[in-house]
């Protein structure tokens, strides 16, 4: 596993990877980083190429952020792969990383596979509910990582919490990348039921829960979310 650093326009993107044939882009979820999908590099076929930036925002990545939008998590995705030069590729997101991937794929970006793992987008945010909520949410997310900005998190928690860049049931329609939905059952962040709306409006995607999970099954139960994603990946390859 290798730490790189890219240049870009606008700033570095730093990142995490394990060298491989076919490139896999893992997005982390709100507060936290590349290092979250470390796990699964023991259950991941040897020819994938894992590729694990740290987010805008997040992490040793500097990109100036300005808005803390979806769309400015986006933007650096389109530069950051087309820098890589990458053409064939499968994009995979937890939670906010989940909704930045989806907001992608609606946006033009065209992966060969899309994985949700726990993903946000369609459900109500942190921000949506009251100031108490909101900041210990925040508290919860700096236990995870003291690294992280606190200033920054809470900035992240309002922008997202305008509903201008949630996902509609008409674009989740317009999803083309063959999809694969990894759920925990225990997820007390983002129920399941937002998993099934997901899996009903995305054309021919699957669903697959992992009972024994909550919202980072990928850090909880690599082996279980490794072996699906290795098979997921098979299935383009076969």
């Amino acid at each position: 596993m290798e730490r790189s650093y890219l240049s870009l326009s606008s700033g570095g993107i730093s990142y995490l990877e394990r060298k491989g044939q076919y490139p896999v882009i893992f997005l982390h979820g709100l507060g936290g980083n590349g290092n979250n999908w470390l796990k699964l590099a023991g259950y991941l076929p040897e020819n994938t190429w894992m590729i694990m930036p740290d987010l805008c925002g997040h992490g040793r990545t500097d990109i100036p952020i300005t808005d803390f939008s979806i769309r400015e998590q986006v933007e650096a995705l389109f530069e950051f792969i087309a820098a890589l030069g990458l053409e064939k590729y499968s994009l995979a997101g937890n939670s906010y990383g989940g909704w930045i991937a989806m907001r992608f794929c609606i946006s033009g970006g065209n992966p060969d596979r899309l994985i949700l793992v726990d993903s946000a987008g369609i459900n109500p945010t942190v921000g949506e509910n009251s100031t108490e909520n909101e900041e210990n949410f925040v508290q919860r997310v700096m236990a995870m990582n003291p690294r992280n900005n606190a200033g920054f998190i809470r900035k992240f928690v309002k922008a997202n919490a305008t509903g201008k860049e949630k996902v509609t049931m008409e674009e989740l329609m317009s999803i083309r990348a063959k999809t694969l939905i990894l759920w925990g059952r225990k997820d007390r962040l983002i129920p399941l039921k937002y998993a099934v709306e997901l899996n009903r409006y995305i054309p021919g995607s699957r669903l697959e829960i992992l009972d024994e999970a909550g919202h980072t099954p990928h850090v909880t139960n690599p082996d279980e979310v490794g072996s699906l994603i290795a098979a997921f990946l098979n299935e383009r390859l076969s």
